[in-house]
């Protein structure tokens, strides 16, 4: 076991702990909390936002959980008919759309580079692209055909060894970085 930041003794094998959930309502306090830690003020999403994701897309809004029920991270998204991601894509969700825009993967800074997100985020795609494409719940024809998202430079290496395709430079401008465009199909 190591120390992480609050100087609690995590387990290095941690990931296999995590216990994911869908979102609610009630959570939206604790994840904004998060979001606010994990980016800039001009890019972490409003607690009205959180709120309102949970409300329009809480089957694409995935807590993962540590065994003592302390809120690790989450990943969320919503779906666009779109073919691409735009400003107006990422603000609203189409239900009938089978692109889905995810928004934010985020770790408790205390947690980080653990392999934490990478496994959140495996989850999350198991459950909202593969599953709702053999039709588990699924909305229109065909469900979740392509995930998409927004992410800086620096973390394309770890959206790659989840198996997203970097697909280039984004047009859409969301604080002051440049964003990448990177891809998931299964």
């Amino acid at each position: 076991s190591h120390r992480a930041g609050g100087g609690a003794l995590v387990p290095p094998a941690m990931d296999s702990q995590l216990a994911y959930r869908q979102a609610s309502v009630c959570d939206a306090a604790a994840i904004f909390k998060l979001e606010a830690a994990s980016f800039p003020a001009d890019e972490a999403a409003t607690l009205e936002n959180i709120e309102s994701r949970i409300r329009e897309a809480g089957a694409f809004f995935l807590l993962a959980e540590l065994p003592d029920g302390k809120l690790a991270g989450f990943t969320n998204g919503t779906l666009t008919t779109g073919s691409e991601l735009t400003h107006e894509t990422m603000y609203r969700h189409e239900p009938s759309g089978s692109l889905l825009c995810i928004h934010s993967v985020v770790i408790d800074p205390a947690l980080r580079r653990r392999g934490l997100a990478a496994a959140m985020l495996r989850q999350y795609l198991a459950r909202v692209v593969v599953a709702k494409r053999e039709g588990e719940g699924g909305s229109g024809s065909g469900g979740v055909q392509e995930a998409r998202l927004l992410c800086k430079d620096e973390l394309k290496p770890l959206y790659a060894k989840v198996g997203f395709q970097l697909i280039g430079p984004s047009a859409v401008v969301h604080g002051k970085d440049q964003w990448f465009e990177m891809s998931f199909k299964n």
